[in-house]
């Protein structure tokens, strides 16, 4: 299990998402991810599917902060959880 309050360990699973996400296919996947995640999509009136497509949301944003932010960061971040 990846712990996200070691700043290390944080590195290594940027790194891997950077190899992934940074390629052609990578960006075409995060489109389909933003997509099913409903990333841009906040038209919902069912109370149960707003519940869905927030914890759909909070993997997609996720993904994007280990992509954007330091690992000095997400591991403060991580200790506050």
């Amino acid at each position: 299990m990846i712990d996200l309050s070691h700043p290390e360990e944080v590195r290594r699973l940027q790194d891997s998402l950077r190899i992934l996400f940074d390629q052609p296919q990578g960006k075409e996947l995060m489109e389909l991810l933003e997509q099913i995640c409903g990333w841009f999509n906040f038209n919902e009136v069912d109370t149960n599917q707003v519940l869905i497509n927030t914890g759909k949301r909070q993997v997609l944003a996720t993904i994007k902060t280990l992509l954007t932010q330091q690992p000095d960061v997400i591991a403060q971040l991580a200790e506050m959880e």
